[in-house]
């Protein structure tokens, strides 16, 4: 390896993980090397066409994998600049303090993490800040504590929704805003606004954003880390 192909930190795969971290260290002037399978996924009408998607599948990757019994499978697997946070649909929860204890399952014991709910708690602040997540911490009774308000104000209930809202708070029941990473800005009645690059579609959870408004880890972190 010559001089030139010499780096500091090497990021393998650009998704939640890998794209995130690259945004973070880019700006310390480091020479980071991406190691990415897939290419850039290309905006077209296809993006939002159900057929396509999900009929087709013409965004999944191409390979089969093995059970244990030797029996193939379609893994169902996207490989693309932002991995699969392009087909995510947005919400963005925090793991619960408990989580991260010893928790006690059907199939045995999954061991405690090495680290708590309290030491991560800035890092989630600090990531919701970065992928634009809107929602309202305490509404949700099982979430945990947190040290600042989402930077962003939730989603706005569409009118049906609303009503089911109150109707299961009548009951005594808690819902809540879903956390959301879009890049939305709302009028006083939930509408996208003119500037807003999200417009409220119903094309989120299994689709890739026509329009980039989604909070995928290609937008928000690699591509202004390559900037």
């Amino acid at each position: 390896m010559t001089d030139a192909q010499r780096y500091d930190v090497i990021v393998v795969g650009t998704g939640a993980g890998g794209g995130t971290i690259a945004h973070r260290l880019a700006p310390t002037g480091k020479r980071i090397l991406l190691l990415e399978r897939g290419d850039y996924l290309p905006r077209e009408r296809d993006n939002w066409d159900s057929t396509a998607v999900f009929v087709k599948g013409k965004y999944r990757a191409p390979e089969f994998w093995f059970d244990k019994h030797g029996n193939r499978f379609p893994p169902e697997v996207n490989y693309y600049v932002g991995g699969n946070t392009k087909f995510y649909g947005a919400a963005l929860f925090r793991m619960r303090p408990e989580d991260f204890g010893e928790l006690r399952h059907h199939d045995g014991i999954s061991p405690a993490w090495p680290l708590s709910y309290e030491e991560l708690e800035p890092y989630y602040t600090q990531a919701e800040h970065l992928y634009l997540v809107h929602g309202r911490h305490g509404e949700d009774p099982t979430e945990g504590p947190t040290s600042a308000q989402y930077a962003y104000p939730p989603v706005q209930h569409e009118p049906r929704i609303e009503q089911l809202s109150h109707d299961l708070e009548k009951q005594g029941l808690h819902p809540f805003h879903l956390p959301i990473g879009v890049n939305l800005t709302q009028d006083d009645r939930g509408r996208a606004t003119h500037t807003s690059a999200c417009i409220r579609c119903d094309r989120v959870d299994g689709f890739p954003c026509l329009v980039g408004a989604k909070s995928d880890a290609q937008v928000i972190c690699v591509d202004p880390a390559l900037e």
